[in-house]
C-alpha cells in the first residue's frame, strides 16, 4: 500500500512539473525576440563560423529578414575576402549558401526562383 501511495504521489508531482513547463503563449519576446540588423549581430554571425572567426566585416546590408556581409581577414591574418548570406530565424542569423538562395541566373535579371530579396541580390549573389 505504501508503494502504491508513493507511486501516486510521484505521478502527481510529475504532472505538476509538466504543467509548469507548458505554455499557451505565442509571445515571441518569451522565446528570445528577433535578430537585429546591427554591426554587432552581423559580426557575431560571421565570426560564428570557425573559418571566419578572425574576419572583420567591411560591409553589410539587411532587407526582409535577409542579410549579406562582406568580410576580410583581420590585420595580420591570412585568407581571402568572403561574402556571406544570412537568413533571420528568431534571434539568430543563419548562414545560407548562395547556390541555395540566389536562384537560377540566366539573363542578367533578378531570378524568379531567388529566395534572397532583390535589393540584396546584386551585392550578395553576383559578388566575386
Amino acid at each position: 500500500m505504501k508503494i502504491a501511495l508513493a507511486g501516486i504521489a510521484l505521478l502527481g508531482a510529475a504532472s505538476l512539473v509538466l504543467a509548469g513547463c507548458s505554455s499557451d503563449s505565442t509571445d515571441e519576446a518569451s522565446v528570445g525576440g528577433m535578430v537585429e540588423c546591427s554591426d554587432a549581430s552581423i559580426a557575431a554571425a560571421v565570426n560564428a563560423d570557425p573559418a571566419f572567426a578572425t574576419y572583420v566585416v567591411t560591409d553589410f546590408k539587411c532587407e526582409g529578414g535577409w542579410a549579406y556581409a562582406s568580410a576580410d581577414p583581420a590585420e595580420g591574418e591570412t585568407g581571402a575576402p568572403a561574402m556571406m548570406i544570412f537568413e533571420a530565424e528568431g534571434q539568430f542569423w543563419i548562414p545560407k549558401a548562395a547556390a541555395d538562395v540566389c536562384g537560377t541566373y540566366t539573363d542578367g535579371t533578378y531570378p524568379a526562383d531567388a529566395m534572397i530579396p532583390e535589393a540584396l541580390y546584386d551585392p550578395a549573389c553576383l559578388a566575386g
